[in-house]
């Protein structure tokens, strides 16, 4: 996810915000919703005028800075109405040579709620969504979604950056806590796995049953350890859709337990240490338990990439190059993918 710093996952930010509304002053809002091809600050970025002259925050310094300034005191002055604009190099002239989608929106008191319900959710420390519908920048709609409030398989529940839909004209953040790796089973594989996930980014977090190998020593990458019971995860562990899920116990019976309880989660990304023979028992046993066909397809069984590898060290590289493919494939802007030319329609 984008930077938390001066984002509406800034709880700090918000709560000066709240408090200007509830003091009867008004603010203009300027938001990065997208961004193409190299700018200082990612979609997510955030600057306010408020009713004294003062800015909060900033959208990444230079011309589009002064940009986004011009377009909030316009709109805090009555003068222009909401804008929603895609400022383009060729605009700014900026020596980073990228585009920004920028926002600026007119907030009154009166409008407290979203920003309430949103203080709330940030202080629950629990993932969201946040929305806003541009469809008629006369009205623009905020709203704050759980990933319970979503339907299974609404991929806006397993983003981890935000996303800007242009044929919906809305913007999608992804706010809260950042993904977790969750490891079920502390054995050679996931021993071997933890600092290699942790080095490309992921949060990690062990999980096994036994006081010998669930203790932090053994995992000195792994942001926490947890002795648990297999058939009883959420006792320990709150996963969520958003997070990513590998199993890799000291047997068969406690890893189909695991994947039938984060069957009702539907995680991000559900991976399974196995042979072929293991993954079709665990397919038949789950399915025989109500777990739905579609969904046990979905899960990878065996887990990794398909690189010949034989030891512990080989199957958490195989692992992790599947992990970190998934989680691009979840991401509105894949590595490597061609920008859309700067000279393109604005918003095209």
């Amino acid at each position: 996810m984008t930077d938390s710093h001066e984002t509406m996952r800034d709880r700090a930010f918000v709560a000066r915000l709240l408090g200007e509304l509830r003091a009867g002053r008004s603010f203009a809002l300027v938001s990065i919703l997208a961004t193409r091809g190299s700018m200082p600050r990612a979609a997510g970025a955030r600057m306010a005028l408020l009713e004294d002259g003062s800015f909060l925050g900033t959208i990444g310094g230079g011309n589009i800075e002064y940009m986004g300034q011009e377009k909030a005191r316009k709109v805090l002055a009555g003068e222009a109405g909401n804008t929603v604009e895609w400022i383009t190099h060729a605009k700014t002239g900026m020596a980073c040579g990228g585009d920004a989608l920028v926002s600026a929106r007119h907030s009154l008191p009166g409008e407290e709620v979203s920003l309430e319900r949103l203080s709330e959710l940030l202080a629950s420390a629990e993932p969201f969504v946040l929305v806003e519908h541009w469809g008629q920048p006369g009205d623009v709609r905020v709203e704050m979604l759980t990933l319970d409030e979503m339907g299974p398989i609404d991929p806006r529940a397993t983003a981890d950056t935000p996303l800007w839909d242009e044929g919906q004209k809305s913007y999608v953040e992804p706010v809260g806590p950042d993904p977790i790796a969750y490891i079920f089973g502390g054995g050679h594989v996931g021993c071997a796995l933890v600092p290699v996930l942790e080095s490309v980014g992921f949060r990690v977090v062990v999980f096994d049953d036994r006081e010998g190998i669930a203790v932090p020593e053994r995992f000195p990458k792994a942001e926490r350890v947890i002795l648990g019971d297999f058939r009883n995860i959420a006792e320990r562990v709150n996963v969520t859709r958003r997070d990513y899920v590998l199993v890799m116990s000291h047997g068969h019976v406690a890893d189909i337990d695991v994947l039938e309880q984060v069957y009702a989660v539907r995680p991000a990304y559900v991976g399974c240490i196995g042979s072929r023979g293991k993954a079709a028992f665990a397919r038949k046993t789950l399915a025989e338990r109500g777990v739905s066909r579609e969904w046990l397809e979905s899960v990878h069984l065996p887990v990794g990439d398909d690189i010949l590898a034989v030891t512990p060290g080989e199957i958490a590289i195989s692992i992790a190059g599947e992990m970190i493919r998934c989680r691009a494939d979840l991401r509105p802007v894949k590595p490597h993918q061609h920008p859309v030319p700067t000279d393109a329609t604005p918003g095209r």
